[in-house]
């Protein structure tokens, strides 16, 4: 059985199924080079199906993200394109007016003259002159639909539309490794194709759905905190995340009786307590005596404090112990943190990119579930991740091509290299770019398209924001660690699942100076990726060597790419990013790119 698996909403992407298992999985913005991209994935369904040699005809059927996709956000590419100051002008020209006053405004009038890049695939024509309409939404997924089929020689009856949330929590469920027993299923997020927050169980080959949520609104405040700190919502709330360590007691708990009044918890329901008539406007007025730090730490325990109120209320009601998390919500790794930790949690398992990204893997699953049918036994053989590197990889041969193309060969210096060498370059303090092997799915690199360094040296965090992130200097970076080596460095007492960088952990003291410069330099919590030879080999070994020379079975890792870019593809990007950066030294596949001096 062989699924092609297709998300065309924000952050598009596709992904490949074949008997169960996912063999082939991208993001279309590692091809188009425009983060969050939106729109048909064309691409990464290319790659897809010419990584497994797969003719589009030999497809037994397509699984097709979202009933509901609002066309004129796809055809100006919203996410994608939006500035900060597009976000505020959206709140401002058309929101404000259509809440306060009832004044309808055409939304893609208000930036039709602004130089996006817009979606070239499907037909837009009739459909964007309203915001959500329910006719013209109906008709974009008949057109939707029309293009998949002609662009893959397909009959629409073997494209089948999957719901938006069950996808999240096919995805949550058997991407992981829960099997045999019940387990608990929460999404939370802005919004699917109904919902923006639900409830299931899972037991006996069946999702039986107990609640599905309307006022689940933590995902939009935490976006509108975002904006109001002047960040691009849908991007970067991991930056507030970042932030809300710095914060005070005094500055976090006056921005956090703001947030709380908005929702409470209410059995298996997260709902308003206090509704305001808007949420941006009404937050931005009454946050505006509130420091910025004291905002981004407001809004953060705000999010911890519900999601543990509802998840200790969802398994009190079903008495479901293990946990899985999906949806947009479920990428706040430091409230999952406080989730992980409650008594009544045994385990608990959060998928790579939970939010819209993976909703092409989802749709895979998903689909594969309904086909199936209650069959729990046959249910047994669909295959959870048992590793995320599902993306291209690249020849020696394509290497030399792309270094001889770009001349790189004339302006640095090129040769063969092996772990040992790199390893002993990284404990020299030389600041790696790491390209080889199959790219990884999903927001974090695991050692594939990754920048590498040695985190014993505190300063290594602001060379790598100066020379190559020039990101905010709060963020911290992550580490990977050797699986013998992780009860060294993390405490993890219920050995909860932590290879995705999903997860976050509390730092051993014992062991923080050895690096320093991996862990949130605030409040000393790290996100690991704990490397396993059955996962990585090639990544695993890098890492032995490493801690040959150095003693430390621990890198600074984080994702290959310039700030506001996607992580590199291939060869061409990665040579790209060095030369833009001032990263030391290259390595594409099994060669060593040093510059001159």
């Amino acid at each position: 059985m062989k699924v092609l698996g297709i998300h065309d909403g924000h952050d598009a992407s596709a992904a490949l199924m074949i008997d169960g298992t996912i063999v082939a999985a991208a993001q279309e913005e590692r091809f188009s080079g425009l983060k969050g991209d939106y729109g048909f994935p064309k691409n990464a369904v290319d790659f897809c199906l010419n990584f497994a040699g797969v003719n589009s005809t030999q497809l037994d059927c397509v699984a097709l993200s979202s009933r509901v996709l609002n066309p004129v956000l796809t055809c100006i590419k919203r996410n994608a394109n939006f500035s900060v100051s597009h976000w505020v002008k959206e709140q401002n020209d058309f929101w404000k007016p259509l809440k306060f006053n009832g004044e309808q405004k055409n939304y893609y009038d208000i930036f039709k003259d602004e130089k996006f890049s817009r979606d070239t695939y499907y037909d837009y024509s009739g459909i964007i002159s309203g915001y959500m309409r329910p006719q013209e939404m109906e008709e974009y997924l008949k057109r939707r639909v029309g293009y998949i089929a002609n662009y893959l020689h397909l009959k629409t009856e073997k494209i089948n539309v999957t719901n938006h949330e069950t996808n999240h929590k096919c995805y949550a469920l058997f991407g992981s490794f829960f099997r045999g027993e019940p387990v608990l299923v929460l999404t939370a997020e802005g919004i699917g194709d109904e919902y923006n927050g639900t409830v299931s169980v899972y037991k006996d080959g069946v999702i039986t759905t107990l609640a599905n949520h309307l006022e689940n609104h933590l995902g939009h405040i935490y976006q509108y905190a975002t904006l109001i700190l002047g960040m691009k919502p849908a991007q970067h709330e991991y930056k507030v995340m970042g932030l809300a360590p710095y914060s005070n007691s005094y500055e976090t708990n006056k921005a956090y009786k703001v947030f709380r009044k908005m929702l409470k918890v209410d059995g298996l329901y997260i709902k308003f307590d206090q509704r305001p008539k808007d949420l941006y406007f009404t937050i931005k007025e009454e946050l505006a005596d509130c420091r910025f730090d004291g905002i981004a730490g407001g809004v953060q325990k705000f999010l911890e404090e519900v999601l543990c109120e509802w998840t200790a209320s969802c398994i009190k009601h079903t008495g479901i112990r293990k946990v899985v998390y999906a949806g947009g919500v479920a990428q706040n790794i430091k409230a999952l943190k406080s989730v992980a930790a409650l008594d009544c949690v045994d385990d608990i398992f959060v998928p790579p990119a939970a939010g819209d990204t993976s909703n092409a893997v989802g749709a895979c699953y998903n689909l594969a579930y309904q086909l199936l049918d209650k069959n729990y036994s046959a249910q047994m053989k669909i295959q959870p991740l048992t590793n995320i590197y599902l993306g291209p990889t690249f020849t020696e041969d394509e290497v030399m091509n792309v270094i001889k193309e770009t001349n790189v060969d004339k302006k640095f210096l090129v040769s063969k290299t092996d772990n040992t060498e790199i390893a002993k370059l990284l404990s020299e303090g030389n600041i790696i770019g790491l390209c080889r092997g199959r790219m990884e799915f999903g927001l974090r690199a695991l050692g594939n398209r990754s920048i590498l360094a040695d985190p014993h040296d505190p300063m290594t965090l602001d060379r790598i924001n100066q020379k190559v992130k020039f990101r905010d200097f709060w963020m911290p970076f992550t580490p990977s660690i050797l699986d013998r080596r992780a009860k060294d460095y993390f405490k993890n007492p219920k050995r909860l699942f932590s290879q995705y960088m999903t997860m976050a952990f509390d730092s051993i003291p014992e062991t923080r100076m050895e690096y320093p410069a991996a862990m949130h330099p605030a409040d000393k919590t790290v996100r690991p990726q704990v490397v396993t030879p059955g996962m990585n080999q090639s990544y695993y070994d890098l890492l032995c060597a490493f801690e040959k020379l150095t003693g430390r079975g621990v890198l600074l890792n984080t994702s290959f790419n310039l700030h506001g870019k996607p992580v590199v593809l291939g060869p061409r990007e990665a040579i790209f990013t060095f030369e833009n950066s001032e990263i030391d030294a290259l390595v594409l596949e099994n060669i060593l790119i040093r510059r001159k001096n």
